[in-house]
C-alpha cells in the first residue's frame, strides 16, 4: 500500500506544482491568494482545527498525530465556481486543483506524517481601459503560479491526555505576471514579464489537552505557534515589443540588481491560535478558535501603492454530530453532520478600504467501509472590501479523495466576491484544462480504489 501511495504523492505533486488554484483579482497582489491550508472536514465546520480524534490527522495541528491510532492516507482535490462583480461588470470562472495529499503513520511513542499542499495562488487576468493626454490606452494584467508547501510533521503525548507536535514546511513555487499594454492608434505593444522562483522554511508548534469534564462530556483545548519566517525570491524581468498579430519586434532583459530587486525576501508574518470546545466523543463537539498575526512584509518586487497590510484576525466556530456511530441497524444513524461559522480580516488594506471574508459552511460524512467515508462540504460566503462589496450568486461542485485507511470525500466550495477593476472573460483554453485535470483526478481515483 505504502508504494502505491508514494508513487501516487509523486504524480499528484507534479499536479500540483502545475495547477492553477484560484481565478481570482485579489491574487494580483503579493504573493498571491491564501488557501485554506486543512481537510474538508475542518472546512465543512467554519475551518474548526481544535478537535482532535484517533482516526484523523488533522493537518493543522501536529500535535494531533499523539492521539492517531491507525494509519492515515489522504487525498484531496476540489472544483470550485466563482462570480466576480464590480460597479461596471461582472463574470464568471471555474477552478480545479489538488487540496492536499498525505499520510500519518503512528508508533508505539509518536506519530509522524507528512505531505503535500498548496499554500497561495497566482490567478488573475485583468484589464484596465483608460486615457491618457486624449489617447485612449488599454492595459492587460496576467498571472500564475502560486506557492506550495511539502511539510514533514512529529507529535508526541508527554502525559495521558496532552499532545505537542511540530512540523517543518519547505514552501517552494513559481509567479509569473505579464502586463501588456497599447495606445489607440499605434500597432507595436509593450509587454512587462516579471518572473519569480520563491524558496523558504517555516515551522508549525502546536499542543492540545484534553478534560474529562464527566464520564461523557470532554474538553479540548488547542494553542498553535508559527514563528515568522523569511522567503526568499529571486527575480527577473523582461521588457518586449511585438504587433498587435504575436509578431516579436525586440526584447530585453532587465537589470533588476542595480535596484536591489534581483533577490528580495517576503516576509511571513508570525501567527497564533487558540481554540477549544466540549462534546461528547463519537458522538458532537461544538468549539471555536481566534487566530492573529502580526503586520505582513510586502515583498519589494511585488509592491504596489495601492495595497499595504496590517495584522490579520480569523474566528471560526462549528461542530459536528453523529446519532449513533456503532450503529449495525441504521446506515442513516452514522452519517457525520457538519456545520460552521468564519470571519476573517485577511490582513490586506485595498485602496484604505479592509478586505474580509466571512462564510458558513455545512457539510456530512457518509460512511462507506470500516473507518472509510464520503466527506460532502459546501461553503456559502464573501470576499471583499469591508461594506463595500458588491455580491452575486456563485456556487460548486467538487470531489476529494481523503483515507483512514482509505475513503473517498467529495466537497464544493461556494464563494462571492468582489473585484476593484473590470475583468475580462477567461479563455475558452482554461476551460479545457479544466475539464483535463478534473478527468485525471477521477482517473486517479478510480485507480487508486482498484489498487488499493
Amino acid at each position: 500500500m505504502t508504494r502505491y501511495f508514494i508513487i501516487t504523492f509523486l504524480f499528484i505533486t507534479t499536479l500540483v506544482s502545475a495547477q492553477k488554484g484560484t481565478l481570482s483579482p485579489y491574487s494580483f497582489y503579493g504573493l498571491g491568494e491564501p488557501l485554506f491550508e486543512g481537510t474538508i472536514d475542518q472546512r465543512s465546520m467554519g475551518g474548526l482545527v481544535a478537535h482532535v480524534d484517533s482516526i484523523h490527522f488533522n493537518i493543522s495541528l501536529p500535535a494531533s498525530l499523539a492521539d492517531l491510532k491507525l494509519i492515515n492516507y489522504a487525498v484531496g482535490a476540489n472544483h470550485s465556481s466563482r462570480k466576480f462583480s464590480s460597479e461596471d461588470n461582472s463574470t464568471n470562472n471555474v477552478t480545479a486543483g489538488i487540496d492536499y495529499m498525505s499520510a500519518a503513520i503512528p508508533t508505539k511513542y509518536f506519530g509522524f506524517g507528512f505531505g503535500l499542499i498548496p499554500k497561495t495562488a497566482v490567478g488573475y487576468r485583468l484589464s484596465v481601459d483608460d486615457q491618457v493626454d486624449g489617447v485612449n490606452t488599454n492595459s492587460n494584467y496576467e498571472g500564475s503560479g502560486g506557492i506550495n508547501q511539502v511539510f514533514f510533521s512529529l507529535g508526541f503525548s508527554p502525559t495521558k491526555n496532552a499532545g505537542i507536535g511540530l512540523a517543518v514546511h519547505y514552501n517552494f513555487g513559481s509567479i509569473s505576471r505579464f502586463h501588456t499594454h497599447q495606445d489607440e492608434g499605434i500597432d507595436l505593444l509593450s509587454q512587462l514579464a516579471s518572473e519569480s522562483e520563491i524558496r523558504g522554511v517555516e515551522l508549525n508548534l502546536s499542543s492540545y489537552y484534553k478534560i474529562d469534564l464527566s464520564n461523557r462530556l470532554q474538553m479540548q483545548l488547542h494553542y498553535a505557534y508559527q514563528p515568522s519566517a523569511d522567503l526568499e525570491s529571486l527575480n527577473s524581468r523582461t521588457i518586449s515589443t511585438f504587433t498587435s498579430l504575436g509578431e516579436s519586434r525586440d526584447s530585453q532583459d532587465v537589470n533588476l540588481s542595480n535596484d536591489g530587486l534581483d533577490e528580495t525576501i517576503s516576509r511571513l508574518p508570525s501567527k497564533q491560535t487558540f481554540g477549544g470546545g466540549i462534546g461528547e466523543p463519537k458522538k458532537w463537539f461544538i468549539g471555536g478558535q481566534w487566530s492573529s498575526s502580526e503586520e505582513s512584509i510586502d515583498n519589494a518586487f511585488y509592491s504596489t501603492g495601492s495595497v499595504r497590510y496590517e495584522p490579520a484576525t480569523k474566528l471560526s466556530l462549528g461542530g459536528y454530530f453523529i446519532p449513533e456511530y456503532d450503529s449495525f441497524s441504521s446506515y442513516w444513524k452514522r452519517i457525520v453532520y457538519r456545520a460552521g461559522f468564519v470571519s476573517s480580516k485577511t490582513g490586506m488594506i485595498l485602496n484604505d478600504k479592509a478586505i474580509v471574508n466571512t462564510g458558513i459552511t455545512f457539510g456530512v460524512g457518509l460512511p462507506v467501509a470500516g473507518f472509510s467515508n464520503l466527506n460532502i462540504g459546501i461553503e456559502f460566503g464573501k470576499l471583499g472590501a469591508d461594506g463595500d462589496a458588491t455580491l452575486t450568486h456563485d456556487g460548486t461542485t467538487g470531489l476529494t479523495i481523503a483515507a483512514t485507511p482509505i475513503s473517498i470525500d467529495a466537497t464544493g466550495e461556494l464563494h462571492l466576491n468582489s473585484t476593484p477593476i473590470d475583468i475580462n472573460q477567461f479563455r475558452s483554453s482554461d476551460k479545457v484544462l479544466l475539464v483535463v485535470r478534473t478527468l485525471t483526478v477521477i482517473i486517479l481515483i478510480v485507480f487508486t480504489r482498484i489498487v488499493w
